[in-house]
Formats: structure tokens, C-alpha cells, sequence
């Protein structure tokens, strides 16, 4: 089923030759009901939301010959959905990662400022440095050499954006355009966590390589809390939430790989499932929860750079911002959950700290996400909310309220 992705991405190709003739924006309503076809047709639930979500930014943006970079984009989240749910190889999944990349540099330029290009450029170096590692990483280790599990979690660090491989994040929010932070956000964060799942199942665990991936992945929520109550932007509010959302996402399979499957199965819904199975879904529900959220608020700014005050107010961008706070019962809340569940289900002593720690450090984001909130609700211009607000709010809210039925199906 392979074949699928592969003519929709030549066909994307062909487009992108004749993009002159074309309006970019009709390509990426296009583009994004073949995803949500394909994604009906393979049985991937997740890939569905990321179409909608694609189809919703297409009608939001009129963006000439840019709308082939966010079906690029699209596709890309999309295939690596795909690899990791139908057990495809790797390889596939490391292909998506270098495709999403290229075309969200281009959407985080696409204004063409100088502040623009300076954060895509950020980005474009430094998730490339991150994809040459991950794939020399990978390769190594399919040899059996550990040290080739430390280069891949080091690229994953740099992907994501964990600190202290951080600093570039901060600037492709702030510096680039909010249309392409909305796809960082969507599509290029979905894409490397889903890669990230694919090669946690792949790949043999070793002990020392998690628990330094979970060391690093605890400090780095630290630093992006602590720095986010200093950010006076929403671009970099959004930033500083990125970089602590990857961290939990990191930490929960940092976790499993430090310490293997735990003598008592964690306990979801009344159903004990693996704890490898939890980190998952804390992986999925971060990039789906966190990312949606993040583009719906970056999707309903109609400035150059998101490195300033909403100048209109988005009723609905409440919700998102409440769904990153965690607040029960929306989408956001039930990661933070489950990784609560999953340290639970190991010894006292290294439950005690975890738990404490995701309680601290997400308590402590609460001051800067009640600014962000403050800075969407409270706008001084008129309130405009468009269907990417209107979808993702809708999406943090439903998925949150369902969540036993979403637990189930994603897994």
C-alpha cells in the first residue's frame, strides 16, 4: 500500500514543475481529500485528523504556489503515520521525515521577511543536522552497535527540539510565518514522532541510552517551563509549549527503554496494557493534542510573524490553549495523564519523582498559558476564528471527551 503515497508524491512532483500555472491552494484541497481517502481506506484514524487538519489550513490560506508545500507536508505526516501502524520499514518512515522538511522550510519563508528566512533557515539546519544523525544512528544500530542508539535519541534531541538542541525552535515560531508554524507544528513535529514510535518498536532497548534520553528529556521540561514564563510573545509562548510537549513525549519512551516492561502492567480504563503500548499512546496523543492545538492558533493569525499580540481575538483558540494547559477533560490533559499512570507502574521511589515532576512542571507552565490565553481572548481587534480554530477546537475537545474509545482505537 506503499504504492499510494508514492504516486500521490509524484503527483505532488509534477504539480510542483507547472506550479506557476497552478493555484497552490486547489493542489492542497486536493491533495488533502486524497490523504483523508487513503487514510479512510488503510484504516488510520490518525491519519484522517491529520487530512482534515491539512484541508482546513488549504481553505484557511491563500497561498499560490505555496499550497504544494503544505501537501507536501501533509503527505509527509501522513506516510510516516502509515509506517508506523502497518509495520512498513523504517526506511520509509526516514524518507517522510527529509520530505516534510523541505516543505515546511519553505512555508516558515514564505513571506520572504528577513525575520522569515532567518527562521527558516534556523529550522532547515538544524533539523537537518538532526535527520543525518537519526539516519547514521539507525544505521549503526540495525548493526548492532549501541552506540548508534545515542547518535539516533541525539537526532531525535535536535528534531524535536529538546533542550539544549532547543534554540532554533524558538525562532521557526517566532521569526517564521504563522502558516508555517501551523505546519511545524501539524505535520513536521507529527512526522518525526510518529518516526520516533517506528524505531522505538524497531530497535533493540538498551538500559543506559534511556536512562540518558530520560535525564535530558526531565531537564528539558524544566528549561522550557522555566523559560516560558518569561516569553511576553505568543509566538514563543508556542515555542516554549513545543519544546515542553516533545519532552513528555521523549520522557515516555525514555522511560520504557531505561527499565523494560514493569512486573505490573500499567492500568488503563480498567484494561492492563503494556507499558511500551502507554508510551505510545502518550507519544501520539502529545503530537496529535500538541500539535493541532498549536495550529489552530498559529492557523488564525494573518500577520508576517507570530513574534508579537494577536491583533484580532479567537474565541475558539481558548479551547487549544486550554487543551496544551492539560486542563480535564480536553486532549492535552490525558498525555500528562498517562504518563503519570506509566511511572506508576514502577518501583515507589522512581515513581514518587516522576510523578512529582510532571506535576511541577506542568503546574508551573500554568501562568504562561493563561498569558497566551489572555492574548487570544482578549484581542483588541474583532474575533476571527476561521475553520482551522474552528476544526482543532472541535478536535481537542471531542477526542478529549472520548478518550476511552481513542485509546482504543489508536492503539
Amino acid at each position: 500500500m506503499i504504492d499510494l503515497f508514492a504516486y500521490l508524491v509524484l503527483a505532488l512532483s509534477v504539480a510542483a514543475v507547472v506550479a506557476g500555472r497552478l493555484e497552490g491552494r486547489y493542489v492542497a484541497i486536493a491533495t488533502s481529500a486524497a490523504l483523508l481517502a487513503i487514510s479512510a481506506y488503510l484504516g488510520l484514524p490518525v491519519g484522517v485528523v491529520i487530512a482534515v487538519a491539512a484541508l482546513a489550513l488549504s481553505l484557511d490560506w491563500r497561498m499560490g504556489a505555496f499550497g504544494i508545500a503544505l501537501a507536501f507536508s501533509a503527505s509527509a505526516a501522513v506516510l510516516a503515520v502509515y509506517v508506523y501502524y502497518s509495520g512498513a520499514p523504517p526506511v520509509y518512515g526516514l524518507i517522510a521525515l527529509a520530505l516534510v522538511t523541505a516543505a515546511v522550510y519553505g512555508l516558515l519563508a514564505m513571506g520572504r521577511t528577513r525575520e522569515n528566512v532567518e527562521g527558516a533557515m534556523k529550522y532547515l539546519v538544524f533539523s537537518g543536522v538532526g535527520k543525518v544523525l537519526i539516519v547514521l544512528g539507525y544505521t549503526l544500530a540495525t548493526y548492532g552497535w549501541v552506540q548508534g542508539l545515542y547518535l539516533a535519541v541525539m537526532g531525535f534531541m535536535f528534531e524535536l527540539g529538546i533542550a539544549p538542541f532547543h534554540a532554533w525552535v524558538v525562532d521557526a515560531y517566532a521569526l517564521g510565518s504563522p502558516k508555517g508554524a501551523a505546519a511545524l507544528a501539524a505535520f513536521s513535529k507529527v512526522t518525526a514522532l510518529f518516526v520516533l514510535l517506528t524505531l522505538f518498536r524497531s530497535l533493540p532497548g538498551d538500559g543506559a541510552v534511556g536512562l540518558v534520553a530520560l535525564v535530558i528529556a526531565l531537564a528539558s521540561m524544566l528549561v522550557a517551563n522555566v523559560a516560558g514564563l518569561t516569553a511576553k510573545t505568543l509566538g514563543r509562548i508556542m515555542a516554549w509549549s513545543s519544546i515542553a510537549h516533545m519532552s513528555y513525549a521523549l520522557a515516555a519512551v525514555a522511560l520504557v527503554w531505561w527499565l523494560g516492561e514493569p512486573a505490573t502492567a500499567p492500568q488503563l480504563f480498567g484494561v492492563r496494557i503494556s507499558a511500551a503500548d502507554v508510551a505510545a499512546l502518550v507519544v501520539v496523543l502529545e503530537a496529535l493534542g500538541s500539535g493541532l492545538a498549536k495550529a489552530g492558533v498559529f492557523g488564525y493569525l494573518s500577520t508576517a510573524v507570530s513574534d508579537l499580540l494577536p491583533p484580532r481575538r479567537s474565541v475558539l483558540n481558548a479551547l487549544n490553549v486550554l487543551s496544551l494547559l492539560g486542563l480535564p477533560p480536553l486532549l492535552g490533559f490525558w498525555p500528562k495523564l498517562f504518563l503519570v499512570l506509566l511511572a506508576l507502574s514502577y518501583p515507589a521511589t522512581i515513581a514518587a519523582f516522576l510523578v512529582l515532576w510532571v506535576v511541577v512542571n506542568s503546574a508551573m507552565a500554568t501562568p504562561y498559558y493563561l498569558r497566551a490565553l489572555r492574548m487570544v481572548a482578549e484581542a483588541p481587534g474583532p474575533v476571527a476564528d476561521n475553520v482551522t480554530s474552528s476544526y482543532t477546537a472541535f478536535v481537542s475537545t471531542a477526542l478529549g471527551l472520548a478518550m476511552p474509545l481513542v485509546a482504543y482505537v489508536i492503539l
